[in-house]
């Protein structure tokens, strides 16, 4: 019985590790989608071949420097596969889109703090 109490009280740690990472970058991740939204919704209007609708449960999320910097990955075009890359820099208490970085080159050349892939 003593076995089970001390493994229940470790999955509970194991388990409550995993989620804080979650939680940790989930505020930033949130102002970079909702930022990400309304830029998506301009170039819509702007472009037929656009997908009409942001859709941030179909994005990939990559946070780097302890989540300062954040790339988000989407399905831009209606007709194609190819996923857009957006990258966005905490500094100061502003958000900045970095656009002096390639980042399909970063996402596989550094490794991520946290990671959540939905498309491929």
């Amino acid at each position: 019985m003593k076995k089970i109490g001390v493994l229940l009280i470790m999955m509970t740690v194991i388990l409550s590790a995993c989620s804080n990472n979650d939680d940790k970058y989930q505020k930033n991740i949130n102002k970079v989608l909702d930022i990400q939204k309304e830029t998506h919704k301009e170039m819509a209007k702007q472009n037929s071949d656009v997908v009409k609708e942001f859709d941030k449960k179909n994005t990939n999320v990559y946070v780097y420097k302890n989540g300062k910097l954040i790339i988000i990955g989407y399905k831009l075009f209606k007709d194609k596969d190819q996923i857009f890359l957006a990258t966005y820099e905490f500094k100061n208490d502003k958000i900045y889109y970095k656009r002096d970085i390639n980042p399909e080159k970063y996402v596989k050349e550094h490794k991520a703090d946290y990671k959540k892939e939905r498309v491929k």
